[in-house]
């Protein structure tokens, strides 16, 4: 009896005949249209814990294959554990993704239609179908190398598996079990263990496979040639063979010592079986090559103790037997010289070679090391070859370099390595002149011109919700794993159910600043890199830092200009970027590399720089928007009154960092002549973009990017959950960012989620902004907010929007006082009438506060004017303060 693995069911036959055959590949069809639906992030998730399990010499399964797979192949003990590192390296999350960056060019396009920005239209790859893969048996690691492959790009995956090794894929599968509680991958894969030369079989796959990869000899790739099915591809893998080029100067400027190694360590993994192991190492110059030679011969003796040779059957040791005695008849004949351990002793065997010759080994660890004069005797030692030339593993300056590998590449070879790399897997390098993942999938397209039309914003909530929670499972796996501060803080077991999110504790900006540089640590999960700081910390002027990648700050912007698309920009527009650059500051950053995104021809101004120099820049270029905080724009539209400026027009503003209440929003949109003014983003510098506003979204209202980050609204005294139309304090979990995980963060604002679908068709939730959780000021019972402040100022002719309340006390009660700019400098007299006309606006306009005051509850108001700039504004920032508390010394 045979064991073998039926789509998740260990099964016991006779043998595999054509009726099993053609049953696997009628249920691998069946299968096809449900795991392409399965996001990327859960597959490298599963394939990752895979890896970390594969990793443990505690575990058990390790345990497992280190005591049986020695008995069953022809590797030492120490060769299979670095084989098993070799896979845990290829299924680490990071590499899963990598792979399918390079070889698709986005990872995306495997889960959803992508915008192509130089096609103008939407990419995807969808996978293949039914994958059959005929495995070779020389390496066990090439098997589940092929299979992640075919896991990756969402097909269904059959694996003939080698009579070479018919007990690791079977393991594995066990592990994929134990490390797959939702079924993502195991339900979709068949282990199959038969004979090739079975025609019956064969043909099956031949005729009702998608694809069939075929790594093997030329009878084996000839085999599968012959009677495929009229829409079978295959993909062929045959026979291949490597070799090595250390260039005279470079090797003299090396160490001899080391550069052998790592030269004979290629030679030496996988005992020389893979199609990347290198038969033979070609040197300029007789005495070099003998010097290496010897050299050589050291580091392979190291090498036997580090990886100590395996038994052999009778056939490979009279093979290295053969190759030893031709190599004395060659040496008497003054053509060779043949260093080995010693009589009866067959764990390495080097042949250095006087004539210009590439020669294929008998494997098991025999070096040939060729003398060259020149590098045409190279050339021409290799010209017969041609495609069976895979990898070369070369030791060279970078002009000799890029003129050698020019000319490898160009008598077949696929592969140029560094030394001591031709054994390893550089992730995303082409596979045998192919980019591997490419070959498993089917290119579609959608030529409709809907940049930043996403197509998870138009799913259904369990859709989304499934690939949210995939991400965020990723998001605290990186946290858990490799941060000392969020180690401690979350469950240890991936969530079940989004809904689990909410047991985690809410994090305060006191944890950032306690708990990242140059205040603290812990809670980074890498080292710094390709990567950015910046520096957060608003109108308390106390600044924070957080730290992003540069690919999630490029995604980050990306979001922000999906809402400057969707609801202000277009393409061309002339945009003006009006926030404060400079100090470490990101939201001129972001913005500069959203509006690319966009295509908006962008004036890079800052709101910095002089009121007179920013109108000039604005007036001379005819801009059609602009985008900075409401304080400044408050800014602009005062000096264009101020001074008369009748030729200044702006369609278009976004704002940001602020609330804009609807009264500044109005005097701004009065002045400046402005069609639109819409939310730039809802972005916080902490956590990043989380709220667009798309052309349905009015006032405050955004739809959550729920690409990047998961909005909960809670109580905020008792942190509960609370539904739809229920206010309280936003708490943002980012699913995107990893350096510096954001889970569960209190970013200090208000808000709601909105219920019901938006008319613009996007199911993403929506939540409306309500201002700073702090820009609320309490008076008695009564909550003072900027908003119904903001109303009262704007009925009082010559004050401005800017101003802040603060919280008093008088004799025991509560007082409010606003503190507001005049449009223009005023006499102490003009001042003090338009305090008393703001103090009587408020008590008309809000009746509580009115109340309050007669019931002598509360002191009655107190306005003070101060001059236009005269409010304090965060020198970084230029916020003001809105809501300043004094009751209490603060």
């Amino acid at each position: 009896m045979i064991q073998w693995y039926n789509f998740g069911e260990f099964v016991e036959s006779e043998k595999i005949d054509a009726v099993i055959m053609q049953d696997i590949l009628r249920t691998a069809k069946s299968k096809t249209a449900l795991i392409r639906e399965i996001p990327v992030v859960k597959l490298a998730s599963v394939l990752d814990l895979v890896g970390q399990r594969l990793a443990d010499p505690d575990d058990p399964i390790r345990k497992e294959i280190m005591a049986v797979m020695p008995q069953q192949i022809s590797f030492s003990a120490e060769m299979i554990a670095a084989g098993l590192d070799a896979i845990c390296e290829i299924l680490r999350y990071d590499n899963l993704i990598k792979r399918l960056a390079v070889d698709l060019d986005d990872a995306c396009y495997m889960d959803e239609f992508t915008w192509h920005d130089k096609f103008r239209g939407f990419v995807r790859a969808m996978p293949q179908g039914v994958v059959a893969h005929v495995s070779a048996g020389n390496v066990f690691v090439s098997a589940v190398d092929t299979l992640v492959q075919g896991i990756m790009t969402k097909n269904v995956n059959i694996l003939k598996m080698s009579s070479f090794d018919p007990v690791f894929p079977l393991i594995f599968a066990k592990l994929l079990e134990e490390c797959d509680p939702e079924a993502v991958i195991y339900p979709y894969l068949a282990l199959v263990p038969f004979k090739g030369g079975n025609l019956e079989v064969e043909k099956i796959i031949k005729e009702d496979s998608d694809t069939v990869i075929i790594y093997g000899g030329k009878e084996v790739v000839e085999i599968y040639r012959q009677g495929r099915g009229l829409h079978t591809k295959a993909v062929e893998f045959g026979p291949k063979y490597s070799l090595a080029v250390l260039d005279r100067e470079a090797l003299a400027a090396a160490d001899l010592d080391e550069t052998a190694y790592q030269v004979a360590k290629d030679f030496t993994m996988w005992e020389q079986a893979a199609c990347s192991s290198p038969h033979s190492v070609f040197i300029q110059g007789e005495d070099e090559a003998r010097h290496f030679a010897g050299s050589l011969q050291k580091a392979f003796e190291r090498l036997a103790r580090e990886y100590p040779f395996p038994e052999i059957n009778i056939n490979e040791k009279t093979e290295i037997t053969r190759t030893r005695e031709l190599a004395r008849v060659e040496s008497a004949l003054g053509n060779s010289e043949l260093i080995i351990p010693g009589t009866g002793d067959q764990s390495w065997t080097i042949i250095l070679e006087k004539q210009a010759r590439f020669t294929v080994s008998c494997q098991h660890r025999t070096a040939y090391v060729i003398t060259i004069n020149d590098d045409q005797e190279l050339y021409d030692a290799l010209a017969g070859y041609g495609k069976y030339i895979q990898s070369v593993g070369v030791l060279a300056d970078s002009r000799r370099l890029f003129e050698l590998s020019n000319r490898l590449v160009g008598l077949g070879a696929d592969r140029i390595t560094e030394i001591g790399w031709m054994h390893r897997r550089k992730h995303g390098t082409p596979h045998d002149g192919t980019r591997g993942l490419s070959e498993l999938v089917r290119w579609v397209s959608i030529g409709h011109q809907r940049k930043f039309h996403d197509p998870l914003d138009f799913a259904p909530d369990a859709t989304r919700d499934s690939v949210t929670l995939a991400k965020l499972n990723h998001v605290l796996e990186v946290a858990r794993r490799n941060s000392d501060f969020y180690r401690e803080r979350l469950p240890q077991q991936p969530l079940r159910d989004l809904s689990e999110l909410a047991a985690i504790g809410i994090l305060e900006p006191d944890d950032f600043r306690s708990h990242l540089p140059p205040y603290g640590d812990g809670l980074l999960t890498g080292p710094l890199g390709s990567s950015i700081s910046f520096s957060s910390g608003g109108t308390t002027g106390k600044p924070k830092f957080v730290y992003r990648t540069m690919a999630e700050t490029r995604r980050n912007a990306r979001g922000i200009a999906k809402g400057l698309a969707l609801g202000l920009f277009e393409e061309g527009d002339v945009v003006a970027n009006l926030f404060f650059a400079g100090n470490m500051w990101a939201s001129f950053v972001s913005i500069n590399m959203a509006l690319e995104e966009i295509g908006a021809h962008v004036l890079p101004i800052g709101g910095h720089v002089p009121l007179e120099n920013i109108i000039s820049y604005l007036r001379s270029f005819k801009v059609d928007g602009a985008l900075s905080i409401p304080s400044v724009l408050v800014g602009i539209a005062q000096y264009v009154e101020k001074h008369g400026i009748t030729d200044l027009t702006i369609r278009k503003i976004g704002y940001g960092g602020e609330h804009m209440p609807e009264a500044t929003r109005q005097y701004v949109a009065s002045v400046l002549k402005t069609e639109l003014i819409c939310s730039a983003s809802y972005a916080i510098n902490d956590t990043g973009v989380a709220g667009y506003q798309c052309p349905a979204c009015t006032g405050s209202i955004h739809h959550v990017n729920e690409d990047l980050h998961i909005l909960e609204i809670v109580d905020p005294e008792t942190h509960q959950l609370l539904g739809p139309g229920e206010t309280g304090n936003i708490i943002l979990t980012n699913i995107d960012r990893t350096l510096m995980p954001v889970i569960r963060y209190n970013v200090g604002d208000r808000g709601r989620l909105i219920a019901g679908d938006c008319p613009c068709g996007r199911t993403t939730r929506r939540f409306e902004l309500l201002g700073r959780a702090d820009e609320v000021v309490v008076i008695g019972a009564d909550n003072v907010s900027i908003d119904a402040i903001a109303d009262c100022v704007a009925l009082v002719a010559g004050l401005s929007q800017h101003f802040s309340l603060i919280g008093k006390a008088l004799d025991g009660l509560d007082l409010l006082e606003v503190r507001v700019e005049s449009l223009e400098l005023l006499a102490d007299t003009e001042k003090t009438g338009l305090s008393e006309k703001l103090v009587e606006t408020i008590l008309r306009e809000k009746p509580v506060i009115a109340a309050n005051v007669a019931s002598g509850v509360v002191a009655r108001p107190v306005v003070t004017v101060l001059a236009p700039g005269e409010l304090p504004r965060n020198p970084r920032t230029g916020k003001i303060k809105r809501v300043i508390e004094e009751r209490h010394g603060e």
